[in-house]
């Protein structure tokens, strides 16, 4: 089972979390301040460079921007291995997505995708063409992006997906060392993320005992 852990803030954090097995460090990152948990394009390589050469680990830089050309400034300026792209859906056009990839050819495209009901799969079906990656997040009006609210949402549905499409499947949404066998056991996804479940209480600082935790948890869970 992969393990993909939002959000770093300090190259301590993502070297611990890949001296721990996680295998994509995930950093949000942008200029304009809007996600709380955001880091500055020069924190960002900051964090990345921590990563030793050769690693198992990926660097993933998540944005929520839609407009191209501060995307493709995104990957110039960071050097992701991964872009996750986590953005309204509705501003990120398959086309859109395309011309990223084309342009971006030596980045691989995780595309986040709502789960909200049964037309999340049609969407999950349509972003595949263009995309490395899926990751199946919760959604909600009141957060910038898709993700990050700590919540889970409805698994039947990203069960659904996983069996619809042929690319590598991320389950994100609320997971925690306490739920994330629970939730692999019944979506059967490729990969696990956490961000909110694994940070330190009341804060958005990386814990390192919850994500040895939420790690065990997920490689451990046919035994359960």
């Amino acid at each position: 089972m992969k393990i993909q852990i939002y959000s770093h803030k300090t190259p301590e954090d993502a070297l611990n979390s890949a001296d721990l097995g996680v295998d994509f460090i995930g950093v949000a990152v942008g200029e304009l301040g809007r996600l709380p948990a955001e880091v500055s394009f020069s924190s960002c390589r900051n964090i990345f460079s921590a990563i030793p050469a050769g690693s198992h680990a990926s660097r993933v830089a998540l944005t929520v921007a839609s407009d191209p050309d501060e995307i493709i400034e995104t990957i110039r300026m960071v050097s992701p291995d991964v872009l996750h792209l986590s953005g309204d859906i509705n501003c990120m056009s398959l086309e859109k997505v395309a011309e990223l990839r084309a342009v971006a050819h030596d980045v691989k495209i995780m595309q986040a995708i709502p789960v909200k009901d049964e037309t999340s799969i049609a969407l999950a079906l349509a972003y595949q063409q263009v995309s490395d990656y899926l990751i199946l997040d919760t959604d909600v009006d009141t957060f910038t992006g898709i993700g990050a609210t700590g919540s889970c949402h409805d698994w039947s549905i990203s069960r659904k997906i996983v069996l619809a499409v042929n690319i590598p499947i991320i389950l994100a949404g609320g997971l925690s060392p306490l739920n994330v066998a629970n939730a692999i056991s019944m979506v059967r996804p490729w990969c696990v993320d956490s961000f909110t479940h694994t940070n330190k209480a009341n804060s958005r600082t990386k814990d390192s005992s919850k994500i040895h935790s939420f790690i065990g948890a997920a490689r451990n869970w046919p035994s359960k």
